[in-house]
Formats: structure tokens, sequence, C-alpha cells
């Protein structure tokens, strides 16, 4: 296996999943040395840019590794992963994530190459795949063995292959944590127990015609999710070609090598040649759908069959004001709060709970508190201050300013520190009056349900061997 290699990234598409609140590409050449751990700029390059916003050039690089997990991190913001000698996920800054096709990280790509979140498609240990007589565990089958495909026909195994993860000291967990797709999250009996895969496992959907979807962009927060787990065995199946397996009575794909095969314990490809590097999604035995209207559809479905289920939104931000450590819960309707507290108030902070709209299918994967519109202070004798949302004096309690038609808000980060010079000279009792967005779901509430199948090790985070 070569131990120096050139990654070149030379076009390489980066975008945030959902709303493609950033994009960019990501240009450059590195040299890294896997048994040195030095990470230089090959010879004729003079950075690693990123053309998109925040538009950062990056120079300095440091690698570390657990086991067959190699993390690469600049000081500017800038974290690459990757498995075996062979990138497979990258991450720029606070969680946007690099959206290309597995194994192509040695190729040249453009904006316009088909593109997908970067993670190795797998089953986790315990999923049952369908045998002309009857269904097994995944780690259960062997070379050879009788699969039956969506088809119906009877196709033997060609290869298996796993990897054994413990995310407690993995340097980027994340994006090996699998998503969850819920019993009957797309119909009844599909899949027929809940299912685990890696984000970049395609599913098969029959829309008038069949069609392959990374489970990642099915994400809802619902019937589809991501489990933070602390130890996960995933599995994949490869055929004589790429075809649709029958996961826990779900269609779902094969294995097809990527030029990921070194994800795998029992590999045997080199760095040097990555068997499968140069595939497109022209090579898969279905169209893939990424975005546009198909996948909109779907996620829109997949919605309806979650309410169906009995899924709930929540919308309470527990919205509330802490002053001087004591709290205080508003007057509220609609979008509106107003909070009361005495003129000599010295310590007054806006507070809420927090939520990461990603988690549910929203595409932003900032953490956010409540998207504020206006802020204003009265005094008792019906003086009014409105306070600008660009205010320094907010301080860092705010991301951001965004806009649409016509509105103009700021949302918080949980907590915004409201500064004295405020309601500075005003008497007796201030009310500060919030206009926000009340109306944003926020997670949603699962209906009742028997206990997790996963077996749990410690409050945190839950431990996943298999899943029958």
């Amino acid at each position: 296996m070569a131990t120096i290699v050139d990654i070149n990234f030379t076009g390489v598409t980066i975008t945030e999943p959902g709303d493609g609140h950033n994009t960019g590409t990501l240009s450059g050449t590195l040299q890294v040395n896997y048994t040195t751990g030095i990470v230089t700029l090959a010879s004729g390059t003079t950075d690693l840019h990123f053309s998109g916003p925040p538009g950062h050039s990056y120079t300095t690089f440091v690698l570390a590794h657990v086991g067959d997990v190699f993390t690469l991190t600049s000081g500017t913001g800038l974290t690459l992963t990757w498995t075996g000698q062979q990138p497979s996920a990258l991450t720029v800054g606070t969680g946007l994530n690099v959206v290309i096709l597995p194994g192509h990280i040695y190729s040249t790509l453009s904006a316009a190459t088909n593109h997908l979140i970067s993670t190795i498609p797998c089953f986790a240990a315990g999923t049952l795949i369908r045998r002309p007589r009857g269904d097994a565990p995944v780690e259960s089958l062997q070379v050879g063995d009788l699969v039956v495909t969506a088809s119906g026909e009877p196709r033997p195994v060609k290869w298996i292959g796993h990897s054994d993860f413990d995310l407690r000291s993995h340097p980027n967990p994340r994006p090996v944590f699998p998503v969850r797709i819920a019993a009957d999250a797309l119909g009844p009996g599909r899949p027929s127990q809940d299912l685990y895969v890696s984000s970049g496992h395609s599913i098969c959907i029959d829309l008038c015609g069949e069609v392959l979807i990374p489970a990642g962009l099915l994400v809802n927060g619902t019937t589809v999710a991501p489990v933070e787990v602390e130890e996960i065995s995933y599995w994949h199946v490869e055929l004589d070609s790429h075809d649709i397996l029958i996961a826990n009575n779900l269609p779902a794909e094969s294995y097809l090598a990527m030029g990921n095969r070194t994800f795998f314990a029992e590999a045997g490809a080199t760095v040097d040649a990555p068997e499968g590097g140069e595939r497109t999604y022209a090579d898969f035995c279905r169209p893939v759908a990424i975005d546009g209207p198909i996948l909109a559809f779907v996620r829109e479905r997949l919605m309806i069959q979650a309410q169906a289920l009995g899924w709930t939104a929540s919308r309470d931000a527990d919205l509330h004001l802490l002053v001087d450590g004591e709290i205080r819960h508003p007057l509220a309707e609609g979008d509106a709060a107003v909070f009361l507290f005495r003129d000599t108030a010295r310590d007054v902070r806006l507070v809420s709970n927090t939520f990461v709209p990603a988690r549910i299918g929203l595409g932003d994967r900032r953490e956010l508190g409540v998207a504020l519109y206006g802020l204003a202070f009265v005094g008792s004798g019906g003086e009014a201050r409105r306070v600008s949302l660009d205010d320094p004096r907010l301080g860092e309690g705010l991301h951001g300013d965004e806009a649409s038609s016509g509105a103009y808000w700021r949302w918080t980060k949980g907590e915004l520190v409201l500064d004295p010079q405020f309601w500075a000279g005003l008497t007796g009792q201030v009310a500060v009056f919030v206009n926000y967005n009340a109306q944003t779901t926020r997670q949603w509430i699962p209906p009742a349900r028997p206990a997790e199948v996963i077996p749990v090790k410690s409050r945190s985070k839950q431990r996943l061997y298999s899943v029958r």
C-alpha cells in the first residue's frame, strides 16, 4: 500500500445538504505521508482554497489517526476525515458537509459532477437480508450464498466486507453514526422493523419507476434520523453487479466498489489504484435522486406517513428571561412575548432551548435558539426604546442577519445577554418586548412505541452491535 499519496481537490464541490446554504469548490493538492504523518502542499500548490463562503485558504495541516480513521485539520476551520488511506468524508468549518462521490477524491471533479453525502454505503450488523429460504442477518452471510434481489431473482454473494467502529474515541463520529429508518416509515411493513444504515447508503423507492436516494438525504427528525451510538459494526454485500437487496423488507442497494473498498477490514485494494474510482452514478443499477422535485416529493410523503404514525411537531422554545439569576416567564401571544423586571436589574439574559434544523431535515446545521424580528424596552413612564438587531451591544449571542420577502431576522444562540444600557434611565418596572418566530418546528415528538431494541450502555450514547 502506498505511503505517500497526492490528494487532488481540483473543483471538488462543497455544499451544505438540504437548502444549499453555503456552496463552493475546494481546489489544490496535498501530499500525505502516512508513515511520518506529515502533510504538505504538493509542488506547485500555494494553498488549498475554498472558493465559496467563507472563502478561506488553507496552508498548514495536522494529521491524526485512530486505527484506520484519519483526521486532517487546519488552524482556520477545515477538517477532513477518511478511512483506510482513502478519503470518504470531509467537513468544512462547523458542520458544512462536503458532498462528493465516494472514491472520487483522487479524481478531478466539477460542480456539474453527480455527488452525494460522502460516507460508505453500509448496513448495520443485524440487518436481515432476504434469502430464498428466509431472511438472515447480514453478518451471517458467506461468499457464494444466494440472496434475493428486488426483482425476485436469487443471486450469489461475490464479496462481503465489514468495519467495526468504537466511536467513543473517534475524532469525528457524527458522519459515522447510522441513520435509523423506522418500521413502517415508507408504508406498512416497509421496513418491517427499524433499519440502520450509513447515511450514504441508498434506499430504493418506487415512484412510477424506481430511484435510489441516500438515507442521509431522507433525514427528517421523525421516522428517518441519525442515531448516536458508542460502537457499531457496518457490513456490506457485493454481487457480480450493482443490484437491489431486500433489507428488513425494504429495498436497498448492494455494494458497488467506487474506490472505497479499503473502508472494509476484508479489503485487498491499494491506494495506488483504487478499484472503481472512475465510477459515477451512471454505473448505478437505478437512477439516483439527490435533489430536485423527486427528492422533495419523497420527503413530503415521508412526513405525511410520519404524522399518520403519530409523530407531532413541537414548537415550544421555552423562551424566558433570566434576571439576576431568577427565571421570568413571558406574557405571550402569537409571535410576541413581553417580560417584566425592575430597573435595578443588572444581569438580564434572553434564554431559550436550542435545536439543529438539519437533524429534523431542514438543512441548516447551526445550533439555533429563536429567530428575533424585533426588540424594544419600555419604562413605567411609557417611553420606548427600540434596539436594532445589528446593535453591537447584543454581543456574541446572535447569528448573522438573514432576510427574505422583506422580512429581516437574526437567530439567537440560545442565550442572549442584554446590555444594561438598553434600559438605563428607565424607571420602575421595565418591560422588554420580544418579536420572534414562534411557529418554527423545533423537534418532533414520537408516538408511544415499544422500548428501543438497541442495548444502552450509558445514559449519554447508545451502543449498537445489532438490531434484530
